[in-house]
């Protein structure tokens, strides 16, 4: 991962581009491993007042600009992931979805809920 910040939290609101300079969004929390802590996910809030959703962009490859997120995924990509209400909790399907809508590897996490994310 290329980011070179203590805590990207200080970052929520900040716009998230895409590969293409393209505006996705705004970055609205950050999901980390359950187990370790490392950051794997930015929750990227996306639509218009009244309409806003989230989803989720992966954070490998990703870098922070001088006010911005950019991340490694088109718009389009990112804006085709599973949604969720912008103050809603990830449902215990919605991880295996998100993984494999960006074709990563899933599973579940060691911990206790065996929930591989957990927002920051």
């Amino acid at each position: 991962m290329t980011i070179l910040v203590q805590d990207l939290n200080q970052w929520k609101g900040a716009p998230v581009l895409d590969v293409s300079d393209a505006k996705i969004g705004t970055l609205a929390s950050v999901y980390v491993d359950a187990a370790t802590d490392e950051w794997l996910f930015a929750a990227v809030e996306t639509g218009v007042v009244g309409f806003k959703k989230a989803v989720l962009v992966p954070l490998d490859g990703a870098a922070v600009g001088r006010h911005d997120l950019r991340v490694a995924h088109s718009k389009e990509t990112v804006k085709a992931a599973p949604a969720f209400g912008t103050d809603d909790e990830l449902g215990p399907d919605d991880e295996p979805r998100i993984y494999a809508h960006y074709a990563m590897d899933y599973s579940p996490a060691s911990t206790p809920s065996g929930r591989r994310l957990a927002r920051r």
